[in-house]
């Protein structure tokens, strides 16, 4: 049985009219299926664990943008039930991550309808006594600032709004202080901004980590050494293209298991997961979904 999860207000209410496209190719090929639609973040979050516990569903359906699988994975993660998307919000990196992006809602059914899952990587966050998941990004510094306020503008639509936060951000920020542990290696160094992807891209195509992957085992750790605003804002751009980490300013590091301590709060998937100091840890095929890639 197929549950579908919807943000009824994702992509300028986009999700809502991928939704009923998914049930009516489901209901002409006779597939039971329960839709979740609420515009309510609580309201999807409790019925949707609720649903999870009912254990009446082999798989989960998405429709919405990365802020919704963010909030799936949490419920999805090391179970038996996969997790699919049909792309509907602002960046829609997952669904780019697993060859999704840009199909049409009746390639996205036959694919999950047809092919057999795949298992992927995740990212596990402890902090706050919290645990919490993630599947694309996790930034902290400059990158977890931008976040912030790029999540307050709704006004704009992809690249666009995280670009406007960027500048508006950038007048204001100084480098921190991070103590970094990777795989037991112990690092104390200023930086601009620290990123564990687990994933290439975030914010909507941005390859903040050019090649990374969820299927490795390893998180690809991106770091920015002190620079000035000015060279900072001639790096930023390249992200788009992944061209930034060739500057002689930019590191990249590889690690499974991290503990990140500075000042400032992490976010991943672009949601926010907690304030620092954080313990992250790549979890080996914590996630079975589709790949269409």
């Amino acid at each position: 049985m197929w549950l579908l999860v919807v943000n009824p207000t994702s992509g300028r209410r986009k999700g809502s009219k991928l939704v009923q496209d998914l049930a009516s190719l489901l209901k002409s090929s006779n597939i039971d299926f329960e839709i979740i639609n609420y515009p309510n973040f609580q309201q999807t979050k409790d019925s949707l664990q609720q649903a999870i516990s009912s254990k009446q569903f082999d798989r989960v359906v998405a429709v919405g943008g990365d802020g919704l699988i963010n909030l799936c994975l949490q419920y999805l993660a090391q179970s038996n039930i996969s997790l699919a998307v049909i792309p509907a919000g602002t960046g829609n990196d997952f669904s780019r991550a697993v060859g999704l992006h840009g199909k049409s809602v009746l390639q996205i059914f036959e694919i999950i309808k047809q092919q057999a899952p795949r298992k992927i990587d995740l990212g596990s966050v402890k902090g706050n006594n919290s645990q919490q998941w993630y599947v694309q990004v996790l930034s902290t510094g400059f990158d977890a600032k931008v976040n912030a306020l790029a999540n307050r503008i709704n006004w704009l639509r992809g690249k666009s709004k995280y670009t406007i936060a960027m500048l508006l951000i950038l007048s204001k920020f100084k480098a921190m202080a991070y103590v970094i542990e990777i795989d037991g290696i112990t690092h104390s160094r200023k930086a601009m901004l620290l990123s564990v992807a687990n994933g290439e891209t975030y914010g909507g195509g941005m390859r903040i980590c050019p090649g990374a992957s969820n299927s490795d085992g390893v998180f690809d750790i991106l770091v920015v050494s002190p620079v000035s605003k000015f060279v900072l804002l001639t790096i930023f751009p390249k992200v788009f293209t992944g061209k930034h980490i060739l500057h002689p300013k930019v590191d990249l590091l590889h690690g499974s298991v991290l503990k990140i301590s500075a000042p400032g709060s992490a976010y991943a998937d672009g949601e926010y997961i907690a304030e620092l100091p954080i313990e992250i840890i790549n979890v080996k095929d914590a996630l079975s979904t589709w790949v269409a890639v």
